[in-house]
């Protein structure tokens, strides 16, 4: 694949946390600004693979999606235009890649092609006008448009600095929805927002292997719902606060009225799965789970979020992520849509 820009999403507040994480890891060659939440990064050697790499190793903590730059040009330069010239902008911007992708092979014209159109900060246009017209074109070039889950994605981003577009294999991009912002539905059994976090998660990673689960901090349960609707037979929630009825009316729900460090220090058994989402530093946090890690089998998964806030939160990430790695591998750690101020990590027992 041609070593083309790369388009990487962020949250808002943690754009510049991103950009020193990817001068710090990557070969960077130049990084441009494209809206609030979004920039495009050049690198002197590799593109949207290393990068892919990197972040799912846990090196890019701050990336939430990635798509290809083909074109790109500033938003000044365009405002004068209407949402379907955009349109017509973005699809020449990527028709002669489209081609070369099918004279390799990698696309056969009418197979499925995600529509991401999405922005960044405030710009002229809604990404919805510039998606309708968007689609009119793609379908009369026999182009077969879905909203996820295609082999390849067509991104265009409407950032209030510069406009992009670009078609990526989507394995490289992170995640399937634009800019990765995933939407998760609420539901009525749903006791917390909380809740999304873990679901969100579970998007990105295989629910891990188990039946016995520890949830500390677990008030009012929302994640404890979260892991017995989705096949842990037993779990214990740890917290002082009392539960949301709900759950405690599940089943297989064994409610501990005392804090993580008492729980650990006398529990008498291993489990197989620890998690984790406290209101307490990162390193404190690390720190719970290191005195836990031995409640756990070999092997076994342990999910906790990092509550850095905006005050150096790169260097807050790496302490916490060593002093994690005394006791854990670390297989995924990301700021997700539902984070807010936090990372979510994974690890397993070492």
């Amino acid at each position: 694949m041609i070593d083309l820009p790369v388009l990487f999403s962020t949250t808002a507040d943690y754009y510049r946390f991103a950009v020193v994480e990817l001068r710090r890891e990557a070969d960077v060659e130049k990084v441009t600004r494209v809206g609030e939440d979004a920039g495009f990064v050049q690198l002197k050697n590799g593109g949207i693979e290393r990068l892919h790499e990197l972040a799912s190793s846990g090196y890019l903590r701050f990336c939430k999606h990635f798509a290809a730059v083909e074109k790109h040009a500033t938003t000044k330069s365009l405002e004068h235009e209407d949402a379907e010239e955009i349109a017509e902008w973005a699809f020449d911007g990527i028709a002669t890649r489209l081609e070369a992708l099918a004279d390799s092979g990698e696309y056969t014209p009418g197979s499925a092609i995600s529509l991401h159109t999405w922005d960044s900060g405030q710009g002229p246009w809604a990404p919805g006008k510039v998606r309708r017209p968007l689609l009119e074109v793609l379908m009369d070039e026999g182009v077969r448009v879905v909203p996820g889950g295609a082999d390849l994605a067509l991104s265009v981003c409407l950032g209030e600095d510069r406009v992009t577009t670009g078609v990526t294999p989507s394995r490289y991009a992170l995640s399937d929805w634009a800019g990765g912002r995933i939407r998760l539905a609420s539901r009525k059994e749903q006791v917390s927002r909380a809740e999304f976090k873990l679901e969100e998660l579970f998007t990105h990673i295989d629910l891990p292997e188990g039946d016995v689960a520890v949830d500390l901090g677990a008030s009012p349960g929302g994640w404890t719902r979260i892991l017995r609707s989705r096949g842990y037979g037993h779990v214990h929630a740890v917290d002082p606060a009392g539960l949301d009825q709900r759950v405690l009316d599940l089943g297989g729900v064994e409610h501990h009225r005392t804090t993580a460090g008492e729980f650990v220090a006398t529990f008498p058994r291993r489990v197989d799965l620890i998690v984790n989402d406290m209101r307490m530093p990162p390193q404190l946090s690390a720190h719970t789970m290191l005195e836990a890690s031995d409640l756990l089998n070999p092997g076994a998964t342990a999910i906790v979020t990092l509550k850095l806030g905006t005050n150096n939160p790169v260097k807050q990430a790496d302490e916490a992520m060593n002093m994690l790695s005394e006791a854990y591998d670390i297989t995924f750690a990301r700021q997700l849509q539902h984070n807010r101020h936090e990372i979510t990590v994974v690890a397993l027992r070492a």
